[in-house]
């Protein structure tokens, strides 16, 4: 590959790394607006009924949600501290919705999926220092 094609591909990885975390933040905002207003969640025990507020973990989904959409958003702007502030937005998604995996299981694998597709595409297009050149033969020049 010449290197202008490796830059093409570092291109494209990040754009789809933008839509793959704006995806799932997308998701994840909608999630956390739509359920703001009730709480669905009740839990019988011999004692009686309780009733769970998640109020709080909705609003944390929801502001991780924007968080995510901004993150891969700004992915598309190409700069180098765009990638990093996805990958911690990423990273922050994913710990998030692996506390609440029991909740909501389907919707929470979904957005990890997502987001580890994001982090491993992130990794894969950061920027390269340019090493020494190399010869057609694969050796160093002299």
């Amino acid at each position: 590959m010449t290197q202008p094609d490796d830059a093409r591909t570092r291109d494209r990885q990040r754009m789809l790394a933008g839509v793959l975390l704006a995806g799932g933040g997308l998701a994840d905002a909608v999630s956390g607006i739509t359920d703001l207003d009730d709480d669905p969640y009740v839990v019988i025990t011999k004692e009686g009924l309780y009733h769970l507020d998640l109020t709080g973990w909705l609003w944390a989904h929801l502001v991780t949600g924007v968080l995510m959409v901004l993150g891969g958003v700004l992915l598309f702007s190409g700069r180098r501290w765009s990638i990093w502030f996805a990958a911690v937005v990423a990273v922050v998604g994913i710990a998030l919705h692996v506390l609440l995996l029991p909740f909501r299981p389907i919707w929470a694998l979904m957005v990890i999926g997502l987001a580890v597709a994001a982090l491993v595409l992130l990794r894969r297009c950061r920027r390269q220092t340019p090493s020494e050149p190399v010869s057609s033969a694969g050796r160093f020049p002299r």
